[in-house]
């Protein structure tokens, strides 16, 4: 069973908080007790998890504020003329006229301004409907949201002057780090990455796992470099879907893995790139694991599996097998007395999600995230690099205490407020 994770509270609700705060205070210093609720509602709607979202919520909350000030004045000016203001048909009025309030904003492709253009129409028909001036009241509501809208943006774009790290290349694993047991990332991770990487923060991703796991893990995350993929075997472009380096298994050596993989019983996938593709040739299951994983994964549009009949001259990247622990531990004996072990290199590692099974992986001998990373980085023209880590040795910052603590360690290293020392 998996620990729940208690989401954090996220800047987005100490801001939102803010915003309320400084428009009740507004409205006590203006002295308009109306403006507490209406402006509140607006600021909330405004405080968004990104700015881009801030902008285009602020600029679709006004449109919204506009098209039911209008209606709403059209419909109390239609009730006075009618004389049926606080009466059934004019409820009956008002109700038929929020219709076309709410269609408008579909209309201009300005669908969030629909429930604040309702809000603000519903506030000006049917609060104090029985008011002598439809006009002020009409102003009041609108300058109100309004009110709401400005501070929404002011509280979402206030930052504490921090300073910003963009000539340094951070660098931080999947499993252990961002991702949950359910291999997700957690909301809290996913906006304060993206809102980091659309600052500039230089970041990528070194991990075991294929692209294929990483696009269906990290879908939502906006990166703008390539990620150090097959623990070092590769670099991947996210955005172009290009292998830019891959470190190839000889031909020759790769069939003579396999062969001992056969020897001992132990089914093998060869996992290959080519044009681009990332092609998993397979052969006989020998166990219900292998097939679950198959089923699992075969599915997927990143992934291409083949039968290994069909098998000719793709570039190995890299073999695997898993099986019960003891098996692959007399696989692994085997490949060291052919002599093999010595001639690429080896992960050989408990399953995790299968009890009992192990995993083994070979790939080229030269195969490290360490030297993919300093290729990387001479092909950014990046100089200084931080790795996050959960073992010790393995980088430069080790990460404890849960998926959600990375993401906090990255902020406070890539923008320290301007009073902390580097």
């Amino acid at each position: 069973m998996t620990d729940h994770i208690v989401p954090p509270i996220g800047m987005r609700m100490v801001k939102s908080a803010a915003a309320v705060l400084i428009c009740l205070l507004i409205s006590m210093a203006v002295d308009r007790e109306d403006m507490r609720i209406y402006s509140s509602i607006a600021a909330l709607l405004c405080v968004q998890p990104y700015a881009e979202d801030t902008r285009r919520m602020a600029v679709q909350r006004t449109v919204g504020t506009a098209i039911g000030s209008v209606f709403g004045i059209a419909t109390l000016l239609l009730e006075m003329v009618l004389d049926i203001r606080g009466t059934l048909t004019g409820y009956i009025l008002i109700a038929a006229v929020t219709v076309p309030a709410l269609w408008i904003s579909v209309a201009l492709k300005a669908a969030n301004a629909a429930a604040l253009s309702g809000i603000v129409f519903l506030s000006i028909t049917v609060t104090h409907v029985t008011d002598a001036s439809p006009w002020i009241f009409a102003w009041y509501r609108a300058s109100e949201t309004l009110v709401g809208i400005v501070v929404g943006i002011a509280v979402n774009a206030f930052q504490l002057p921090r300073r910003k790290r963009r000539d340094t290349l951070f660098v931080s694993g999947l499993d252990g780090l961002l991702l949950t047991d359910q291999e997700t990332l957690t909301p809290y991770s996913l906006v304060r990455l993206n809102r980091m990487l659309d600052d500039g923060m230089q970041f990528t991703l070194s991990t075991m796992r294929t692209p294929a796991s990483v696009r269906e893990t990290t879908r939502d995350l906006r990166f703008r470099l390539p990620i150090i993929v097959m623990d070092g075997a590769a670099l991947y472009d996210v955005g172009q879907k290009r292998y830019l380096h891959t470190c190839v298994l000889p031909k020759e050596l790769a069939l003579r893995c396999e062969a001992v993989f056969q020897a001992q019983g132990v089914h093998c996938f060869l996992n290959g790139v080519l044009d681009d593709n990332l092609m998993i040739y397979y052969g006989e299951f020998h166990h219900e694991t292998e097939r679950a994983i198959f089923e699992k994964l075969r599915t997927s549009p990143y992934r291409n599996y083949v039968s290994r009949r069909y098998f000719k001259d793709c570039p190995i990247v890299y073999l695997m097998g898993i099986d019960l622990t003891e098996r692959m531990q007399a696989l692994y004996d085997a490949l060291g007395a052919a002599g093999l072990l010595d001639q690429v290199k080896v992960r050989f590692y408990p399953s995790t999600q299968y009890p009992g099974y192990s995993y083994l992986k070979l790939y080229e001998r030269s195969a490290s995230r360490e030297a993919m990373l300093e290729r990387l980085k001479q092909s950014l023209g990046i100089r200084k690099s931080v790795v996050l880590t959960t073992r010790e040795g393995c980088g430069d910052v080790v990460v404890r205490g849960g998926v959600n603590q990375a993401v906090k360690r990255l902020e406070r290293l890539y923008e320290p407020y301007i009073w902390e020392r580097r």
